[in-house]
């Protein structure tokens, strides 16, 4: 009788450590996907189906080797940007096609995967989650926008949206949030939009 009741004890113990292990996993995903976490759960149907599809995005994102842009590099693409901006007014619709294929040059250098944009967000929701919503409306808009059905204030929210996405990648703001460039970037994008009436980062909801 006794090693019944052992045996139940250690199933128990499994159990419960089980149940421990499977909610601290939950929980270093939550943190590690913030909104995007919800958002699979609902797309998957389920905890455990998105769970599982969060875990091989992160182990593909991990075993890339993402480096960050060398200031030269950085100063161009802030160049490139400024330049992008400015044409905002004249010819919205191109402005978010080269915003959108800017973003994918920063993130080409950086060592991301480029070819698909599935996976280029499933990347960008690894090490920001936080602006993956905005890549992924951003493209839906630059992609309507080719059969003319984006209105101007449709483009006008992809391009911020893409410009809040640009920032993070160009200043590596996973790492150092306090780059220089990307301040002079913010500042320079500050009078632009003074200057052009176009949506700064801040105003993005």
């Amino acid at each position: 009788m006794t090693w019944v009741i052992v045996v139940v004890a250690v199933v128990v113990v499994l159990a419960l450590a089980a149940l421990a292990l499977g909610r601290g996993r939950s929980a270093a995903l939550k943190r590690r996907f913030g909104p995007e976490y919800d958002r699979s759960v609902d797309e998957e149907g389920g905890r455990r189906a998105a769970e599982a599809s969060l875990r091989d995005r992160a182990k593909r994102r991990d075993e890339l080797e993402i480096r960050e842009l060398p200031p030269e590099a950085r100063t161009q693409f802030a160049g490139r940007w400024r330049d992008v901006q400015s044409g905002f007014v004249d010819d919205p619709r191109r402005a978010v096609d080269d915003a959108d294929r800017l973003v994918q040059e920063v993130m080409r250098q950086r060592g991301y995967p480029v070819d698909e944009f599935d996976e280029r967000l499933e990347m960008v929701s690894v090490d920001h989650p936080e602006l993956a919503e905005n890549y992924r409306v951003a493209h839906a808009i630059q992609r309507r926008s080719g059969n003319d059905s984006a209105s101007v204030d449709d483009l006008r929210e992809a391009f911020q949206r893409y410009r809040a996405l640009f920032d993070d990648l160009l200043a590596d703001r996973a790492g150092d949030r306090e780059d220089a460039d990307a301040d002079e970037i913010v500042a320079d994008d500050r009078e632009l939009a003074e200057e052009h009436d176009v949506p700064r980062e801040h105003d993005v909801r």
